[in-house]
């Protein structure tokens, strides 16, 4: 019996054996590449601030005085604080009678400030001052009775001034505090450019010269200086002041007391009429505001005082409480790389007591958020005045990336893991 011998195995060629396991690594490492780009943790997405359009609120409605040829009026820190909102009407150029003294207070006071609680400098009249005197009898103006070698305080001058209007008591203030009146004109249009007043010339102290002049506009923003400044408001406040050689001088603005008016400086001139000048307070929704007015150019004493009644009581009115942000206003986008959006809103309304169309400013801030997110809260808004705020949520859920955007975006989506 014959044997055959077995054939020899065939052995694979080492270029195939090379070229399978290439292709099972590639394969293995598509199978990983395409998990790891599946499950990559997507990266938060940042809200984008949205402009909202302001609140639409009504301007001002105030009934401008027919009687006066020139009015104006200001609001005094509307929002609790010292910023103000100020208004006026006549622009044009007007003899501010004696209201030019409370002007003069300012410019001296500018120079020669009073501590709240003090009377100033000690000042010794000498001849010039008892002339001044002479020259305000002339003029048939308020005086205040002096002497050579008479001692004063800076606050003296300044309340009988105010109060009394005594016309030689301010042109001794603003002699001593400038040296003369060249001294004092120079210091006052120095004072007048610095702070803007373009309308407003002091030709002299006392407002006897028609040349002293001012507008509504500018006589509105100086009386809110002049309520900002301690002294010169308690100094308008006084009901009266003793005057030596006079006695008791009462105020000369006579509706000092009524409808809120708790200061003012009043001024006459024959070739022009009178002018007043008040300021006004009234609690309003539990907070005390401060008003000031402005009424120049009319004739009679109760005319005067019946226009300025007027037109403080239809400033009042102007306060409100008035919606700043809606309900539901978008206040950030959230715009994801695989294009899901969602967008932050307002889960309330913001309110705030404004002047008229006063709204303050606001905005918002808010989180980022996870892929897959459902509505959640993710930050709030807040009014730029006070401390109102509201919480803000996404409105809808943000979408995550599907598979075929993970792998048409691989590279982008591989470097999320070094995000």
């Amino acid at each position: 019996m014959s044997s055959r011998a077995a054939a020899p195995a065939r052995r694979t060629h080492p270029l195939v054996v090379l070229l399978r396991s290439l292709l099972a690594v590639a394969l293995v490492a598509a199978v990983a590449l395409a998990a790891a780009v599946l499950v990559a943790p997507a990266p938060a997405v940042a809200g984008e601030p949205v402009e909202a359009a302001p609140a639409e609120l009504p301007a001002a409605q105030v009934d401008w005085p027919e009687a006066a040829r020139a009015a104006g009026y200001g609001v005094v820190g509307i929002d609790g604080g010292a910023d103000s909102w100020e208004a006026w009407g006549s622009e044009d150029a007007h003899p501010m009678a004696s209201v030019a003294k409370l002007v003069t207070v300012l410019v001296v006071l500018d120079a020669h400030p009073i501590e709240a609680d003090s009377r100033g400098a000690v000042i010794t009249l000498d001849g010039d001052d008892v002339a001044a005197q002479a020259r305000a009898l002339r003029e048939n103006a308020p005086i205040a009775p002096v002497f050579d070698g008479m001692q004063v305080t800076q606050r003296d001058l300044v309340e009988w001034s105010l109060v009394d209007s005594a016309g030689n008591a301010i042109w001794s203030l603003a002699n001593w505090a400038f040296g003369d009146m060249d001294g004092f004109e120079s210091a006052a249009a120095a004072w007048a450019d610095r702070h803007g007043f373009d309308d407003t010339v002091l030709a002299d102290p006392a407002g006897l010269d028609a040349r002293s002049v001012s507008s509504a506009r500018d006589l509105t923003r100086i009386a809110l200086m002049a309520v900002d400044d301690p002294v010169v408001l308690a100094s308008m406040q006084l009901e009266s002041v003793r005057i030596p050689g006079i006695g008791i001088a009462p105020n000369t603005n006579r509706i000092l007391g009524q409808h809120g008016i708790d200061a003012g400086k009043t001024g006459t001139l024959k070739v022009w009429g009178r002018n007043l000048l008040v300021t006004a307070i009234r609690e309003v929704d539990g907070d005390e505001r401060r008003i000031v007015g402005v009424v120049m150019g009319t004739i009679a004493a109760d005319e005067t005082d019946a226009a300025m009644i007027s037109l403080l009581e239809s400033v009042w009115p102007n306060f409100a409480n008035r919606t700043v942000v809606e309900s539901g206003t978008v206040v950030a986008e959230y715009r994801a790389p695989w294009g899901a959006t969602t967008r932050a809103v307002t889960t309330g309304p913001l309110d705030a007591l404004v002047f008229a169309d006063d709204a303050p400013g606001w905005s918002a801030s808010v989180d980022a958020i996870e892929a897959g997110a459902v509505p959640q809260p993710v930050g709030e808004a807040r009014l730029e005045r006070g401390d109102a705020t509201v919480p803000v949520r996404t409105a809808s859920l943000l979408a995550p990336p599907d598979a075929w955007w993970r792998i048409a975006n691989a590279p982008t989506v591989l470097g999320w893991y070094f995000d």
